[in-house]
C-alpha cells in the first residue's frame, strides 16, 4: 500500500504513514497507477478536479509517458533557445573580444614596425626603413602603416597587389607610411 500524499511505502494496517504523517485510517488499498485525491486519499474519477470527498483541488498531471518524438522536439526547441541566448551573448561580448583582438594587433605592429621589423619580416630576414632611409621608422610611422594596411585591404586586396607592379615594389600601405621593405 502507498500514502496517497506522499507516496511512501506503508503496511497494511497502518493508520499514519511514517513519512509525512499524514492520517491513513479511513484508506483501503490503493492499486499503483490510480489516480487519487492527496488531502484524503478518496479514489478518483479520471479527469475531476475537485475531490467529491473533501472538496480538494486535484491537480491535472499526466502521467503519461512522452514520445521520443516529442522529446526530441523539446531538446530541438531547448537548442534553438539556448544557441539564441549564446548568439546574444557572443554579440554583446563580441564588441570587447574584436576590441581587444583590435588593440592586440595596432599594439603588435605598431611597436614592431616602428622598431623597424616584425617578428615575421626578422624570420625573413627583411625589415622596414623610410624612404629616405631612416631605421629604424619609429612608432608614428609604424602606426601609420598599420593604417595602411586596413586601407590596401578594403578593396579586395589591391593595395598589397600593388606591391607586384609597384616599381619600388610598395604597397599602399607602404606609400602612406612613407617606407620600403629591404632585405636585411
Amino acid at each position: 500500500m502507498l500514502c496517497p500524499r506522499c507516496g511512501a511505502e506503508m503496511k497494511e494496517g497502518d493508520r499514519f504513514c511514517s513519512s509525512c504523517g499524514s492520517v491513513i485510517e479511513h484508506i483501503e488499498k490503493v492499486e499503483v497507477g490510480k489516480k487519487i485525491c492527496p488531502k484524503c486519499g478518496t479514489e478518483l474519477v479520471e479527469g475531476v478536479t475537485v475531490c467529491s470527498s473533501c472538496g480538494a483541488r486535484i491537480s491535472e498531471i499526466s502521467m503519461e509517458k512522452a514520445s521520443a518524438g516529442a522529446r526530441f522536439g523539446s531538446y530541438i526547441l531547448d537548442s534553438i533557445i539556448v544557441g539564441v541566448m549564446g548568439f546574444i551573448l557572443g554579440f554583446v561580448l563580441e564588441p570587447i573580444a574584436s576590441f581587444l583582438g583590435l588593440l592586440i594587433s595596432v599594439g603588435y605592429y605598431t611597436y614592431f614596425f616602428g622598431n623597424g621589423q616584425t617578428l615575421g619580416m626578422k624570420a625573413a630576414k627583411i625589415k622596414l626603413c623610410g624612404t629616405d632611409g631612416t631605421y629604424p621608422i619609429g612608432y608614428a610611422k609604424g602606426f601609420l602603416r598599420w593604417i595602411g594596411m586596413i586601407i590596401s585591404g578594403l578593396v579586395i586586396g589591391l593595395g598589397y597587389l600593388w606591391i607586384l607592379i609597384d616599381e619600388n615594389k610598395q604597397g599602399w600601405h607602404d606609400k602612406i607610411a612613407g617606407t620600403y621593405v629591404v632585405v636585411e
